[in-house]
């Protein structure tokens, strides 16, 4: 079976896995997990009784790790997304189902950043994200969770570990999607070369995870 196939299998699994959390109809935006590696982060949540979410970029999938959280019954996603009118629907999203005490949605335009490898050379406006990461820490404690399913693709992602990796809470896990593109492949090398990382890939979705970050 090959590797596309294994993957659209996958997700029809995995929506049957979601059906719990399918309360209203949800909208498909451009930059969504797909819902096999969104299972695969639930999952690595609920196992992992990850508390303190960071994720970059959002979509229809940021209301489900909320609905996910409030049925729970504790943890917080913080999510940063640099597409104004993405953020603005899933924040109103957010207040509108009322889970607004497990998610809250941060619009980030992009910026020129002096960790940015990309030729534009830029990444979520640095000031912002400091001032946001840092109140997100002081009031909740260091990140156990960190998605990177944004901005954009490439080298674009790689300022996440420079910026965030000072946040990270001994043990922590990190989730990066779009692996199988060969820009993000060199990205998962930098980091890994970089900050000590060891990288598997879930089964049968395109995204990377290292956990027990030091």
């Amino acid at each position: 079976m090959d590797d596309s196939l294994a993957r659209e299998l996958a997700d029809l699994s995995a929506l049957q896995r979601l059906g719990s959390l399918d309360t209203e109809y949800l909208p498909q935006l451009a930059g969504d997990l797909r819902p096999s590696a969104l299972v695969a982060v639930m999952d690595e949540i609920v196992l992992g009784a990850r508390t303190v979410l960071v994720a970059l970029g959002c979509g229809s999938s940021t209301v489900l790790l909320a609905r996910l959280l409030q049925q729970r019954g504790f943890g917080h996603l913080l999510s940063i997304e640099h597409d104004e009118r993405t953020a603005a629907f899933v924040a109103s999203q957010i207040r509108r189902e009322g889970l607004g005490s497990a998610a809250r949605v941060v619009h980030a335009p992009l910026s020129r950043h002096p960790a940015a490898l990309s030729r534009h050379g830029q990444w979520y406006a640095p000031q912002q994200v400091h001032d946001e990461v840092l109140g997100y820490v002081e009031k909740f404690g260091l990140v156990d969770l960190l998605l990177v399913d944004g901005p954009g693709s490439g080298d674009s992602r790689y300022p996440a570990m420079p910026v965030l990796n000072a946040v990270l809470a001994p043990g922590a896990t990190m989730l990066a999607d779009d692996a199988d593109r060969p820009d993000e492949q060199a990205v998962l090398t930098r980091w890994s070369e970089e900050f000590g990382l060891e990288f598997r890939t879930a089964p049968r979705t395109t995204l990377a995870v290292a956990t027990g970050l030091a």
